[in-house]
């Protein structure tokens, strides 16, 4: 059964609703004069105005200038700590991922980050370099050899990556059908003498951009070759 409403009711239900459009003309007429205001206030202060607006933009640029470059300050006081061969045989795989993103960043790529993670596909690292070279890295920082299925693995990953070359970079060596596996491809492999090179700057990955910017590009150093023993063994984990 429908409740009937009383006539005490329904006036107090007109004096809310009457309350609420008072509020808003309220409200309006309020929004209207502050409008009016500001507009007579800039068009009579127009010079000071703009020069506030000048200054506040200049202020949050000069912020955010401020900002990035302490965080490449940061960056690159991190990777002169790190860049050592023995100090990337203790990272773990995230940190061995940093230790190659920040290397592309000093070479000058840029769009660089990391991918990781599971359905990474196999890739790590993306970025591209000056010469507008696109690259996909896997990172493995491993004590024992890698072998062919990590690169095949990678080759399949470039499907979704076109326009990409892949790299694989090592803190280990790569096996003899590891190297065959790459052969013929445009597959980039950095093992453990060429990744020590890399962090002392004698070695980059995208050498045509010091070629095109009038740089003499360091000579790459002599790979060891596959059945060559550097005394490593035992997988330390990606």
């Amino acid at each position: 059964m429908a409740r009937r409403r009383t006539p005490a009711r329904r006036r107090s239900r007109r004096r809310r609703n009457n309350a609420d459009w008072f509020l808003w003309l309220v409200a309006a007429i309020t929004l209207v004069v502050v409008a009016k205001w500001l507009i007579e206030l800039i068009t009579a202060n127009w010079p000071l105005v703009i020069g506030i607006t000048i200054v506040s933009v200049a202020s949050v640029i000069g912020a955010l200038v401020l900002r990035s470059r302490r965080i490449e300050a940061r960056r690159q006081e991190w990777l002169r700590d790190n860049a050592r061969l023995e100090k990337a045989d203790r990272m773990t795989g995230g940190q061995f991922e940093a230790l190659v993103e920040a290397l592309l960043r000093r070479e000058g790529f840029h769009k660089v980050h990391r991918v990781g993670g599971s359905g990474d596909g196999g890739v790590d690292v993306v970025g591209v370099a000056p010469t507008g070279d696109r690259f996909v890295v896997q990172c493995k920082r491993w004590t024992n050899s890698v072998g062919s299925p990590e690169v095949r693995n990678l080759l399949g990953a470039l499907h979704a990556y076109p326009g990409h070359r892949g790299v694989l970079v090592t803190t280990a060596k790569f096996t003899v059908p590891a190297r065959q596996c790459a052969a013929g491809t445009d597959l980039i492999l950095i093992d453990r003498a060429q990744l020590a090179a890399w962090l002392t700057g004698s070695f980059v990955l995208a050498p045509a951009a010091r070629v095109r910017a009038g740089l003499r590009s360091p000579r790459r150093p002599v790979v060891p070759s596959a059945g060559d023993d550097l005394g490593l063994g035992g997988a330390l984990g990606e």
